[in-house]
């Protein structure tokens, strides 16, 4: 079969790391082919030529658009960007993987997801946790009921990083707690309250503490933040029964029991996230390409709802108060 070729727009910290799993995927399984690699600053080009040797190097990816032999794009532009680059693919003829967030305004993401399916594309986002065996097991915890009934979920997502001019922590943060939120309880939440300030930028936001309200009593707390020393990708789950814990980036989780004895560690072999993640979405592709059912289980309609809650977190900062949410179901996206 031909393989799917991607070429990946944007060769910066994450560009890299893409083109070096989309290599591995061609080189160990097949299906895929690394078509070209675009970023408009030649020094980034340069830097990847002598990491990754002779490949297709383009400062615009404009002449993309049209190549007949280019099946679908990875996006790792800066955020600002999302919407215009992934929008002009989908318009193209071209499959679509967009790292988080998908876009910065919810109407823009929803636009995305109707273009996909009016042009029978894949979308997909980049939310790599989907792809976490530690995250599948803490799944597995809930819905085998060995944590009882659910009372909150602390995420914390923190790490040094030197003053922003041009980004803030909600959007650049917040994405996978709360993408891993609705992954591990399968519902949305309806209301949110956030409360943030910059501290050596004044216009942007540098640590963030949210509060999501969802049905009933149960809540997610969610802390981002550039400030904190110590590097955290964690999420603390709390219930009737006992409580789990986390290290998303370790893949490293135990549980305890009601009566505080020792955790029990769990037996999860860690996953290469970004790689399931390419493999999938090229998987998703060929199989949309000869009619076969898929399920997308990283789709542009996660990444919208995503948007919706970043998006309900900034005004609520802005206004002070708690922002009801009320995130819209499939056909309710189409139909905008």
């Amino acid at each position: 079969m031909n393989p799917v070729r991607v070429a990946v727009i944007g060769a910066g910290y994450w560009g890299k790391k893409v083109i070096r799993e989309i290599r591995e995927v061609q080189r160990n399984r097949g299906g895929a082919e690394l078509h070209s690699v675009v970023d408009n600053s030649p020094t980034m080009l340069s830097q990847c030529q002598q990491e990754f040797g002779p490949l297709d190097y383009r400062v615009d990816y404009h002449s993309l658009l049209t190549d007949p032999n280019l099946h679908a794009v990875h996006i790792c532009t800066p955020n600002a960007s999302h919407f215009e680059v992934a929008s002009a693919f989908l318009r193209h003829g071209k499959n679509v993987l967009v790292e988080k967030p998908l876009t910065l305004k919810s109407q823009d993401a929803y636009s995305l997801v109707k273009l996909a399916k009016e042009n029978h594309l894949v979308l997909c986002t980049g939310h790599i946790h989907r792809f976490n065996n530690g995250v599948k097991e803490m799944r597995k915890a809930i819905a085998g009921g060995e944590l009882g009934e659910l009372y909150y979920l602390r995420f914390r997502w923190t790490g040094f990083m030197l003053p922003q001019g041009y980004r803030e922590v909600i959007t650049d943060l917040a994405p996978h707690p709360f993408d891993i939120c609705n992954y591990l309880l399968d519902i949305w939440p309806n209301k949110i309250t956030c409360r943030g300030k910059g501290y050596r930028t004044k216009d942007n936001e540098e640590v963030a503490f949210m509060t999501a309200e969802h049905a009933g009593e149960l809540a997610a707390q969610v802390e981002v933040s550039w400030l904190d020393r110590e590097k955290r990708r964690d999420v603390t789950i709390v219930g009737s029964k006992g409580m789990a814990f986390l290290d998303c980036s370790e893949q490293k989780g135990t549980i305890q029991g009601p009566d505080g004895s020792e955790p029990r560690l769990l037996s999860i072999v860690p996953s290469n996230t970004l790689r399931a993640e390419v493999s999938h979405f090229v998987d998703c592709i060929a199989d949309n390409r000869d009619a076969r059912p898929f399920s997308n289980l990283s789709d542009g309609v996660l990444g919208a709802r995503v948007v919706s809650i970043l998006e309900a977190a900034r005004e609520s900062l802005r206004n002070e108060r708690t922002m009801q949410l009320q995130i819209p179901r499939g056909e309710e996206i189409l139909a905008k």
